[in-house]
Formats: C-alpha cells, structure tokens, sequence
C-alpha cells in the first residue's frame, strides 16, 4: 500500500534523540492530501508518526508530524478503511508552531468523517426505529472518537519519550 505522506525520493527519517543536531537528518519533498483543496507540498523532516490499526476494526487513523524547512510544522491526519468500497480520507494542516500543531492532533474530530450506515426508506420509520438508528449511530462516534483519542494519546507519549 503507498501511503499519501510517502516523501517521492526513497528517504527514511528517523526520530532525532535529544543529542543529534537537527541537520543529521536527511530531507525529502512531501505532498499531503487534503480533501476538497489543494495539497501541502513541502520540503521537511518527518518529526513523529502514530496508526491505529487493529485486525477486528473496519478502520484505522494515522498521525504524522513534520517539520517543513519554511519553519512550519505540517500534520497529516488519515483514515484507512478495510474495505475497498470505502475511500480513505486525509486532511492536513501547515501550522506555524509546534504547540499549534499539537492542537490541531488533539482538536481533530474524525467523527466529521463517519459514514452513515443507516439505510432510510421511502416507507415511514417509526419513532422507535428512528430512536434505535440515533443509538447506533451515537455508538459508532463515541467509538471512532474512542479509538483516535487512544493514538492520540500514544502518538504524545512518543513524542515526550523521545
């Protein structure tokens, strides 16, 4: 599978440690997709990246955070589906500090993106049928929520550990 944060050339950056200067790592030219504009291209260092994927979930979310040459830090946020009747979704944001990209990760809302499941007919749907269709569907936000607030959570972890 290509990943839509892939750099074009064949370029692996590592996580620095706190001892390496950061002209040790090697740059690359990235492009992050963005749904409904245009996507980020930039010149960088990837700085962190955290998926969420798990073999029972039909989806799963992946973080990656840059460090772009211009001095801003991009953020890619992506959504992986199982099925291959889904389309994957991407959003991404060029922030102007590190703190700020922080809070564009931990303000992200993937529940923005869920697909409704629910059929609904021509035919009258009571309220009972209505009621049972908002549960389930609640069920389905709190648990997409759920699990990106987890590689949330992992993704700063590995960032203060490093």
């Amino acid at each position: 599978m290509t990943y839509m944060t892939e750099p074009r050339a064949d370029q692996s950056v590592s996580m620095p440690s706190a001892a390496e200067a950061p002209s040790s790592l090697s740059m690359g030219t990235y492009r992050l997709l963005r749904m409904g504009t245009r996507p980020i291209v930039f010149q960088g260092e990837e700085l962190g990246m955290a998926m969420s994927f798990t073999p029972d979930w039909p989806y799963w979310f992946e973080i990656n955070l840059f460090r772009a040459t211009d001095g801003t830090f991009p953020v890619a946020i992506k959504q992986y589906f199982v099925s291959e009747y889904q389309k994957n979704l991407a959003t991404a944001e060029a922030t102007h500090s590190l703190s700020a990209a922080f809070d564009f990760i931990e303000h992200f809302d993937p529940a923005q993106y869920i697909p409704l499941t629910t059929r609904v007919s021509a035919a009258p749907a009571t309220a009972a049928e209505m009621g049972a269709a908002a549960m389930d569907l609640k069920a389905q936000v709190e648990a997409m929520r759920s699990h990106y607030r987890g590689l949330v959570g992992e993704f700063m972890h590995e960032i203060d550990a490093a």
